[in-house]
């Protein structure tokens, strides 16, 4: 779904920036479909259809662009739970390594993501802890 989403998000935003990252989410996508598309097919088991034939020609946004990040960021979170218990509960030697490349990469697209969220303004600082150290010599 972050494959097709990131294609049609991409034909439509108006931003050269979110478009170039949108472009690197869906080649980090494709790499991952590729990379589990092929155990599947090791072990002659069906590789399900995808939905990329499903994206529209349209060139104009529903949404905004903020928006449209933000649906990315959530799959890409999302992706990275369900990664994350695909490894904790791996058997196999080979699916480890996958899960672990495929871990390693959505991080750095999640690093891109947050940091073009910050530059434009569109991401809150999260909640910090408070500063003990400081605290404690302000007294």
């Amino acid at each position: 779904m972050e494959k097709s989403l990131s294609i049609g998000f991409s034909q439509v935003t108006k931003s050269k920036e979110v478009r170039s990252f949108l472009k690197s989410a869906q080649n980090a996508s494709d790499q991952q479909i590729q990379s589990l598309s092929k155990i599947l097919k090791g072990d002659n088991l069906p590789v399900p259809m995808s939905w990329e034939s499903e994206v529209t020609i349209s060139q104009d946004s529903p949404f905004s662009d903020k928006l449209m990040l933000y649906h990315i960021g959530f799959l890409l979170q999302s992706s990275q739970s369900y990664h994350g218990a695909g490894l904790a509960s791996a058997m196999r030697i080979d699916l480890v390594t996958v899960y672990e490349k495929i871990i390693l990469k959505n991080l750095m697209i999640t690093k891109e993501w947050f940091n073009l969220m910050t530059k434009n303004k569109w991401l809150e600082q999260p909640p910090l802890a408070p500063d003990r150290k400081r605290i404690a010599k302000d007294k």
